[in-house]
């Protein structure tokens, strides 16, 4: 399936309709996560005093979940952002298998196409149950979309565009962290930032 040929991806119809499909989903996932801690505390109003230590491991799951959950509601402005930013490009073989079990994407810097940049995907925790560990262990993803800066931050597609996911180097959204600022031209540094993501001062060279 071919790219669309498009200044930014989000001019692309196609690609507003699975951005609004992605906020669907998220916004739903998220009330349900509300909904089961409601669900929890009203369970553990009619459990006896004595049962109660049975219903505490829910309780973590749900926390985690909650969490992750918000993070992905507060991730959906930020995929709209980029797509407004950088247009989409096909990338044949760039998912794999990290060593830690999660998704590792694989591009060519926009400045030295002859090195490529890693951003990952998930984490430890469920990795082997994410859609794109099947996928790519099944030997079923042969390309993907890429919208963004490897260098910085980006959204993910298969083909389509359908499953948007953001991806991000730490240093481009982690303020403990400093800056990238060497290999990075002025304007793909303006560019970069234009799409939410933390960019070193000046313009050095690597």
């Amino acid at each position: 399936m071919d790219v669309p040929l498009t200044k930014t991806a989000y001019e692309d119809p196609a690609t507003r309709r699975a951005w609004r499909r992605t906020a669907a989903f998220r916004l739903c996932a998220f009330v349900l996560c509300l909904g089961s801690f409601v669900a929890w505390l009203y369970a553990v109003l009619l459990t006896p005093v004595w049962t109660l230590w049975a219903l505490f491991p829910a309780l973590f799951v749900l926390i985690y979940l909650a969490m992750l959950g918000t993070a992905r509601v507060l991730g959906i402005l930020s995929l709209r952002r980029i797509l407004r930013v950088y247009p989409w490009q096909s990338v044949p073989g760039a998912a794999s298998i990290a060593k830690n079990g999660t998704t590792r994407f694989s591009f060519a810097d926009p400045e030295r196409p002859d090195k490529t940049v890693s951003l990952g995907y998930g984490s430890f925790l469920g990795s082997g149950y994410t859609f794109w560990v099947r996928k790519v262990r099944s030997g079923e993803v042969g390309e993907v979309w890429f919208a963004g800066d490897p260098r910085f931050l980006g959204v993910v597609a298969v083909p389509g565009p359908r499953r948007l996911f953001g991806v991000a180097q730490r240093t481009a959204v982690d303020e403990r962290m400093s800056a990238r600022r060497r290999g990075v031209g002025d304007e793909a540094r303006e560019r970069a930032k234009a799409a939410g993501a933390r960019v070193g001062r000046g313009s050095e060279q690597a």
